[in-house]
């Protein structure tokens, strides 16, 4: 299984207010993605599990993910780490495993 984390630092309130509807617009691009096998949300956080690397590039590079992903700079900034794993991490691994990329 491939893992995502992502946390999102975001520079404004007006910023926020402009991310709000974006992450349920990628919520709902969740909800019919092809290969997804786990999404947990922590506030500016993100865990996926995906059946493989290309089903996770697929929804990673289209719809309203890719979208979010050309307007990050006015939003703030973003960190994320992948790795592969035999079954489901928790979020303490995810935290320390984001801990060690910048943003």
């Amino acid at each position: 299984m491939i893992v995502v984390a992502t946390q999102i630092k975001i520079k404004s309130l007006f910023a926020f207010l402009r991310f709000v509807p974006m992450v349920q617009n990628i919520r709902r691009q969740l909800t019919n993605a092809d290969g997804l096998v786990f999404v947990k949300f922590k506030g500016l956080r993100t865990f996926t599990g995906w059946e493989t690397h290309e089903a996770m590039r697929v929804f990673r590079n289209s719809g309203h993910h890719l979208d979010a992903m050309k307007n990050l700079r006015s939003i703030g900034q973003s960190r994320s780490v992948t790795w592969e794993t035999q079954s489901e991490p928790g979020w303490h691994e995810a935290n320390i495993k984001l801990r060690g990329v910048p943003y």
